[in-house]
């Protein structure tokens, strides 16, 4: 095996294993929610101060410069914009949605996002999608009306506040992954997320002001705040930008879209959540609009 390919399979395995441990926040999350009174404005502006300090002092010791984002006063807006509606806006909404249904459907409405991207391009710019793109849609949307129906789609088994939610979450997810690209070209990732979280867990934190909220702190609720904060966090985070480097984007997003099957097998086994058979399948099409747009095209 050659030098080139052993990276390359290093890249996925990291990117296996971000997916993965991605996957285990949700339903540590529905834990908090359904067996310790928890609630998602408690936890995600904690969240994100905790995880957007520690990632920040991670960038300090590797020295990439962790205030020239600031120093440019076009760059620095863009950053709080991202902070607020990206960052912010993603992760509230996401932990909102997973305390309104479950682990697995809150991750999978987040996979719509590339079917949305597709749409808007198509409605705004007027840029018309490929076969595999009008493809991926179809197949997208199909899978979503599956996993609100169980099949039978004259009854909507995910109430409306739920639904409603994932359809807001999949949307922020494009903003998420939009508003920040200028700013990723110029400056590194890891201090572009680190000051997002921190404005995201500010601005939330004065909004909710979780600190008044009646909340009992024990064991469990610690050890399941570090998991969430630690391994479902700064840990993956790391793991995909070394995926992202020895693999590529692409299988960096292939091999980390194990997401939403972590997520439904831990929520399955621990929490006793159920799933319907057809659940599975919309959630097999859903992800399965990936490795379409993944597929590559006859012509460069």
């Amino acid at each position: 095996m050659t030098q080139d390919k052993i990276l390359k399979m290093k890249g996925c395995i990291f990117a296996f294993l971000a997916g993965a441990l991605w996957g285990i926040t949700s339903p540590v999350a529905q834990f908090l929610f359904d067996s310790k009174g928890i609630v998602a404005k408690w936890l995600v502006p904690y969240r994100l101060l905790t995880a957007g300090v520690l990632l920040l002092i991670y960038t300090g010791l590797k020295k990439q410069g962790i205030t020239k984002v600031w120093k440019q006063r076009k760059d620095a807006f863009r950053l709080v914009i991202f902070g607020i509606f990206g960052m912010m806006g993603m992760q509230y909404t996401f932990f909102a949605a997973v305390q309104e249904m479950n682990a697995g459907t809150a991750t999978i409405f987040q996979y719509l996002n590339p079917a949305i991207l597709i749409v808007f391009y198509a409605v705004v710019h007027n840029v018309l999608p490929s076969r595999k793109e009008t493809v991926s849609v179809i197949v997208a949307v199909t899978g979503i009306m599956i996993v609100a129906t169980h099949g039978d789609f004259s009854t909507l088994m995910v109430l409306p506040k739920g639904l409603i939610l994932g359809i807001m979450l999949a949307v922020i997810t494009c903003i998420y992954g939009v508003l920040p690209v200028p700013l990723l070209k110029k400056y590194s990732a890891e201090a572009v997320s680190a000051w997002g979280m921190i404005i995201g867990g500010t601005v939330l934190m004065l909004a909710a002001q979780p600190w008044k909220m009646q909340v009992t702190i024990d064991f469990q609720v610690s050890l399941a705040f570090i998991v969430i904060v630690v391994f479902g966090t700064v840990l993956p985070f790391g793991f995909y930008l070394i995926s992202v480097k020895y693999a590529g984007p692409v299988y960096a997003g292939l091999f980390s879209s194990i997401e939403p099957i972590a997520a439904t097998v831990v929520a399955a086994v621990f929490l006793g959540t159920t799933f319907a058979k057809m659940d599975i399948v919309g959630f097999v099409l859903v992800l399965s609009t990936l490795f379409i747009l993944a597929i590559p095209d006859k012509t460069q």
